[in-house]
């Protein structure tokens, strides 16, 4: 919780009311994401959504303060988000196995290999393949 009330610049919390989000809703979205990057940016993203929600101009007196204006929170918050999100995905390689015979052939030999889910010709049935052998219409 602290990690995510770090990376999403809510500091200095000394009771629930200075929180930008309640204990509760950061667990929520660490519950729910399966890396802290993204459950911080999603904890940015309700940050800026209780934001977005207040007036967009608030005065009394002499003081104004404007909401969700270009420079605002609501764009600061997704500012953060978005670079959240990017720091989640940073060294992540995609990866395409199977693309060499010899890669091919050294995956069958494993006996520890988990069998693929799906296979060629998986789905063609005796008789259906058009190959002299089709005798599903024969009866």
């Amino acid at each position: 919780m602290d990690t995510v009330r770090h990376l999403i610049n809510d500091k200095n919390v000394t009771s629930s009311t200075d929180a930008l989000l309640t204990d509760e809703e950061i667990q929520f979205h660490v519950d729910s994401e399966p890396h802290i990057y993204i459950a911080a940016a999603e904890a940015a993203i309700a940050a800026a959504s209780k934001y977005g929600a207040a007036e967009t101009v608030k005065q009394v007196g002499d003081l104004r303060r404007e909401f969700g204006n270009p420079g605002g929170r609501v764009a600061q918050y997704h500012e953060i988000a978005k670079r959240l999100r990017a720091n989640a995905y940073r060294g992540v390689t995609p990866f395409a196995g199977g693309l060499s015979k010899a890669e091919k052939q050294t995956g069958r030999q494993d006996t520890d290999r988990v069998d693929p889910v799906f296979t060629v010709g998986q789905h063609d049935h005796e008789g259906t393949r058009g190959d002299g052998a089709d005798n599903f219409f024969d009866n």
